[in-house]
């Protein structure tokens, strides 16, 4: 009977140890994503305020609803990571499935699709003949349409949400990350 009380306690022993090891992890990359998350999310915002007159140009009515492109990509993984971060979830081998914003990538894929044929001319309207430089600054920003659907296209993969808080640590920029570190 004392060797089986000794597994038991063994194993019982094991189990507390991994459990903690979970949490302590669940626990520091919280603290990583609650930094990363509004670091992220700023930087990404600001970059899609600076092209905000050429949305209103290339996508017209749909202008508004492309907007929220930097919450899909970034603040709704960001929200589902907090979610899946709390201390005392099991996350060990566990992947999450991120596959909660595909319903609204797929609204702006629809809407970049719809903007890529009319692109040129909606970019060029509006600029006389004699403005090349302007002409060639609009017809050069149709190709960004390209980079904007393969980023929505990609998904996230299922992973844990360890892994995931890492990939979105690499997409920080570097200032960003410089500034987070300061502020430590």
């Amino acid at each position: 009977m004392s060797r089986r009380r000794l597994v038991v306690g063994a194993l019982l022993a094991v189990s507390s140890l991994v459990y903690a090891g979970n949490c302590v992890k669940n626990v520091m990359v919280g603290a990583r994503v609650a930094k990363i998350c509004p670091a992220l999310l700023a930087s990404t915002t600001e970059r899609y305020a600076n092209l905000q007159p050429f949305f209103g140009r290339m996508f017209e009515a749909d202008a508004p609803r492309f907007q929220q492109m930097p919450d899909v990509i970034v603040g709704q993984v960001c929200t589902r990571l907090e979610r899946e971060l709390v201390w005392y979830r099991w996350n060990l081998l566990r992947k999450v499935k991120m596959d909660e914003t595909w319903a609204t990538r797929a609204e702006l894929i629809a809407i970049i699709d719809r903007a890529a044929p009319t692109c040129v001319e909606r970019m060029t309207r509006g600029i006389e003949g004699t403005e090349k430089l302007h002409l060639e600054i609009a017809s050069a920003s149709c190709p960004m349409l390209k980079t904007m659907r393969a980023a929505l296209e990609a998904r996230a993969h299922d992973a844990s949400p360890w892994a995931v808080a890492t990939q979105l640590e690499r997409m920080v920029p570097s200032g960003a990350q410089v500034a987070e570190r300061r502020g430590r």
